[in-house]
């Protein structure tokens, strides 16, 4: 409503200035005046308390986050029609004030304001997260009275776990089989992705890659058919609102895999030297030590 007032201004200044524009007499001070009075006319029309429409939050977000320990949380707080009012973002338990617009007001480098100019949210990303982070933050508007939106932080503890060794070596040519679980996930489903490096598996154009999740049963198999050495890398699995868990595969030679069984079976079998004389030294110390007999007493005197 506001900004058509001015149109209507721009116009009759624009036409008014047509005008004169195609005068023969001099009109600057006509022109002048002309501007003022419409100017004034506009003004007795503007209500004097005129501020635009209240701000309001949006709904549709999401208010109960749920995070694994150490993962990065972020709560999404939409206010529309904010106008020149500020955001802030409060934690309930000690009324500390976290943030105010996009500055940060606490030592705890954990804590950061992300906005996006000319959009409606305002994030509170939470770096980090510990068990200690849990409870309730609120986001708040600065009106007369304030207005505030309550949002639940919850802080769980799970971890994706990959069945396999820490290092795997596989024989080119072969296939890579893992199978990763995430049982202590939340919620009744659960959505897994593999990445290699840092490139997501299933858009590798490398072909020869299925991956089966099954969301409610909280577990993923990875399976790369016919490897290369190219296939070389490390292997992690992720699970939704969990801590993810990695592998690395070497690609090998079928000469290089024998050996290293070899050596691997002869590890087992003979363990090192200092662990021998460990073991010999506390036999030795376990060992019962016998008195010596006393000497023989002697023959009494007749």
């Amino acid at each position: 409503m506001l900004v058509e007032y001015f149109m209507a201004l721009l116009v009759i200044m624009g036409l008014t200035a047509t005008v004169d524009k195609h005068s023969r007499r001099p009109s600057s001070s006509r022109q002048y005046f002309g501007h003022l009075a419409a100017a004034e006319e506009l003004s007795n029309l503007i209500p004097d308390n005129y501020e635009g429409p209240d701000p309001i939050f949006d709904n549709s977000t999401d208010r109960e986050i749920i995070a694994a320990l150490g993962t990065t949380a972020r709560l999404h707080c939409r206010v529309r029609h904010l106008g020149d009012r500020a955001v802030s973002w409060i934690r309930q338990r000690d009324l500390h004030i976290l943030t105010i617009g996009i500055m940060t007001y606490t030592n705890d480098q954990r804590f950061l304001a992300r906005h996006i100019d000319n959009s409606d949210e305002w994030v509170l990303k939470v770096v980090s997260v510990q068990p200690r982070d849990a409870g309730i933050y609120e986001c708040q508007v600065s009106t007369e009275p304030k207005i505030s939106l309550a949002y639940k932080l919850v802080v769980v503890t799970s971890k994706a776990q990959i069945l396999a060794n820490r290092e795997l070596f596989i024989q080119k040519g072969s296939d890579i089989n893992l199978t990763c679980i995430a049982p202590q996930a939340p919620g009744p489903y659960t959505h897994m992705l593999w990445h290699k490096d840092t490139e997501l598996v299933s858009d590798s154009a490398r072909g020869g890659i299925r991956v089966v999740s099954e969301q409610q049963m909280k577990t993923s198999n990875l399976v790369i058919s016919r490897v290369l050495n190219t296939d070389s890398g490390n292997y992690t699995c992720s699970a939704e609102n969990s801590n993810s868990d990695s592998v690395f595969v070497h690609i090998i030679k079928s000469e290089q895999h024998a050996a290293m069984q070899h050596e691997l079976g002869a590890r087992l079998e003979l363990p090192p030297l200092p662990l021998l004389l460990l073991a010999a030294l506390l036999v030795v110390l376990a060992s019962p030590v016998t008195p010596s007999p006393p000497a023989a007493l002697a023959a009494a005197p007749l």
